[in-house]
């Protein structure tokens, strides 16, 4: 199984999350990504560490020289299923290897629960982006602590 869940994605590679990999990560977490988690009560870094805790599975992305630019991870909350992921600004100088294997990794991390959800920023444009590009729907609209986010679902794809 552990061969499974990491693979190299070009120059990048995915492997299991660690605490070090949060270490790394935390001081260069994107802007909006950090007050995606404040709306939510939290630091990246509380983030990060609540998923390596709590998350099924948790993952970070290493850049061609092993320094992590990404973490994400998948998981239950009462019996719903979320997804998540936190990235550095370093993530654009791997787009192209990061969006190759966005669509597999979202449907590996999505298919043992049928769909996952979560929410994003409405100006997060980036992630917005790549959440559709990964072949996600948007629901409805919401506010958390003042800030208004998009509710979406990943639903699994049978290929």
């Amino acid at each position: 199984m552990d061969n499974y869940f990491t693979s190299q994605e070009g120059n990048c590679r995915v492997v299991h999350a660690r605490e070090d990999h949060i270490e790394c990560l935390d001081p260069f977490i994107r802007d909006i990504d950090r007050l995606e988690c404040a709306c939510m009560g939290s630091t990246p870094k509380e983030a990060m560490l609540r998923g390596l805790d709590k998350d099924d599975i948790t993952m970070t992305v290493l850049d061609p020289l092993s320094v992590p630019i990404a973490m994400f991870g998948v998981g239950q909350l009462m019996n719903t299923a979320y997804i998540w992921c936190l990235g550095t600004e370093a993530v654009k100088d791997n787009a192209y290897d990061f969006l190759k294997s966005s669509r597999k990794w979202t449907q590996i991390l999505t298919k043992p629960y049928g769909a996952t959800f979560n929410y994003v920023h409405l100006d997060n444009d980036v992630s917005l982006r790549w959440l559709k590009f990964c072949g996600a729907s948007f629901l409805r609209e919401l506010e958390f602590s003042n800030q208004p986010f998009l509710e979406f679902i990943i639903p699994y794809k049978h290929v």
